[in-house]
């Protein structure tokens, strides 16, 4: 398989339709909403206030506005056209005074020492050069800052519609690092410790990590399935950066 770049990736989900979107909604899909949101904001708490958050991949800028009504000071970075232009006519028309700018996180010009929260929603599994992309996000937080991010759980990758066939979740090739053709672009499978591992030597310290389980309510209305009761679709990792840079 050709090397894929960056720039593919970017260019492939620039094909989004405005329908698709769109579909995302005032705050996000089913799994972000039920799943990835609560998650994101217990590890945030309650007052962020005036508090200065980066929001690395932020697509349709969904959580851009979430954080932007409830204080916070915000910036996101989306590189593909049709969602940064999507966010920024929200923010034209809404005024909750968010910035967007429109580039690639690997090659993010210098926000260093800028934003006390840096977060990155279920983007880092869909970037090639995903190590330039944390090592950037990481260098934007200010010293003591705070890094939260959410992937696909590399462990337990397949679909819900395997647990549906199977009643169980397959992981096979685990240890290899290979791409995944998703609707747009690819989803590109690396073991947990590629994430973490990289984290820890880019100078951030572990706080905790959280494997979103699924409300029973939810599977019981039958508004959802039962896999994420059981095996967790995502992980979300929350780390601070060290005082000494």
């Amino acid at each position: 398989m050709p090397e894929i770049t960056n720039a593919d990736i970017i260019k492939t989900w620039a094909n989004a339709p405005r329908k698709s979107i769109e579909s995302h909604g005032d705050e996000g899909d089913f799994a972000r909403q039920a799943l990835l949101n609560p998650a994101i904001f217990s590890l945030l708490g309650n007052d962020i206030q005036g508090k200065k958050i980066l929001d690395a991949g932020c697509g349709q800028g969904y959580l851009c506005r979430l954080l932007a009504k409830r204080g916070a000071i915000v910036t996101g970075v989306e590189p593909s056209e049709n969602w940064y232009r999507y966010a920024l006519e929200r923010e034209q028309a809404e005024h909750l005074g968010i910035t967007y700018l429109q580039e690639d996180l690997s090659i993010l010009h210098d926000l260093s020492n800028t934003f006390d929260y840096v977060i990155s929603n279920m983007v880092f599994m869909d970037i090639p050069d995903y190590k330039a992309a944390i090592r950037n996000c990481i260098a934007s937080l200010k010293a003591g800052g705070n890094l939260i991010f959410s992937i696909t759980h590399p462990c337990f990758e397949e679909p819900s519609t395997a647990w549906l066939a199977k009643g169980y979740v397959e992981v096979r090739e685990y240890s290899q690092e290979y791409a995944i053709q998703s609707t747009y672009g690819c989803q590109f499978h690396r073991p947990l410790s590629a994430y973490l591992n990289l984290v820890i030597q880019t100078g951030c310290m572990l706080q905790q990590i959280i494997e979103p389980q699924l409300d029973q309510n939810l599977v019981r209305s039958g508004t959802s399935d039962e896999r994420n009761l059981h095996v967790p679709q995502f992980l979300v990792v929350h780390a601070t950066k060290s005082n000494l840079q």
